[in-house]
Formats: C-alpha cells, structure tokens, sequence
C-alpha cells in the first residue's frame, strides 16, 4: 500500500472518529440538560430525547465504521494486495491460509457496506423524524393562528355591534 493511500484512509479514519465524538458529546449534553427540564412539554421532552438516543446509535455506527476502516488500512490491505498480485500473476491454487485469509476480507468488507447501509438508513430515519416535527408543528402554529383570527373576528363583531 502506498502512501498516499495510507494517508488518505487515515485522514479518513480520524475525520469519522472525531465526527463521532463531536456529535456524541452533544447529544449526552442534550439528554443531561434540556431533555431533563420539566418546563418542556413531555412531547418536546419525548422527541428530544429520541432524536438524541438516534444521533448517539448513529455515532456508534461511525465509530464501528471508523474503527473498521484504520483496521483495514494497518492489518489487511498489505496481505490482501500481495495475495492479489500473486493472483495477477497466474492462476495458481490458493493454500488453506489464503482461502481463509479471502473469506475473513471479504466478511469484512461485507460487514463494513452494512453498517454503512445501517447509518445511510438511520439518517434516512431522521430526516424523515425532523420532517414530520415540522409538520406537526407547522399544523399546531396554523391551529393556533385560526384560533386567535377566530377570538379577534369575535372581539371586533361585539365592538362594531356596540357591545363591549
């Protein structure tokens, strides 16, 4: 493995590992502090604390992926590419070694592209979460909006009628 691949996988790595650890370190923030304020509708509190427990599963995954990568990058990528130009070479047979060195790559890199579907869907999930929030509380400002016009259209009928 060259250098500038090496470098590149472990900028990276520290990039997914340090984003993890930014966005994880505000959600324990958010679940300490605001979520626990008992001035907030239990709804509120509710969907706070829910988004919060998602972001910090999908920091989890960015760890996982993370810690998978620079895996990766320091133990199987240089046996991989030797057993990989070997291959180039000729065709030849694979010793037991080689063939469980294949299997345990592969799985590798199989369970690598699901736990990366895994945080694709999960911020699926929470785009989804924060787009139906808006729309309940869209609903709620309109329904609160009607309800003053409706308690303003009574107020100005009574004045114009004389009655106060």
């Amino acid at each position: 493995m060259g250098w500038p691949q090496l470098v590149t996988g472990l900028l990276l790595t520290a990039v997914l590992l340090a984003s993890a650890a930014v966005f994880a370190v505000a959600q324990v923030r958010l679940l300490r502090g605001p979520v626990r304020s008992p001035e907030l509708p239990d709804e509120e509190r509710r969907y706070l604390r829910r988004r919060a427990w998602r972001r910090l599963f999908g920091c989890l995954l960015l760890l996982l992926l993370g810690g998978q990568l620079w895996t990766a990058l320091l133990f199987l990528e240089d046996p991989a590419q030797r057993l990989a130009d070997q291959q180039g070479d000729g065709h030849r047979d694979l010793s037991p070694d080689e063939v469980r060195f294949a299997k345990v790559y592969g799985w590798f890199w199989v369970v690598f592209l699901l736990l990366l579907l895994a945080l694709v869907l999960l911020a699926a999930w929470e785009m989804w979460s924060v787009r139906r929030r808006g729309v309940v509380e869209r609903r709620r400002l309109l329904d609160d909006r009607r309800a003053m016009l409706q308690r303003q259209a009574v107020r100005l009928r009574q004045e114009r009628n004389g009655h106060d």
